[in-house]
């Protein structure tokens, strides 16, 4: 039960990053047609800390192990 828990928190992972991403490079792309709106601003600057945080985080456990 416990190996299932840890393979379905790996997959939630996996799809949250992927999809942070897609909307990343969707903002990237929305940003160089116009001005980012306030809203969209603020994610794509969460985005970008996030997905940073997160390197750093695998990257700590990668060679801390």
């Amino acid at each position: 039960m416990v190996i299932l828990a840890d393979a379905l928190r790996t997959i939630s992972y996996l799809t949250l990053i992927i999809s942070a991403g897609f909307f990343l490079r969707h903002l990237d792309k929305t940003k160089k047609q116009r001005k980012l709106l306030t809203a969209e601003f603020t994610m794509y600057i969460i985005i970008q800390i996030a997905l940073a945080l997160f390197a750093i985080s695998l990257l700590i456990s990668i060679f801390v192990n």
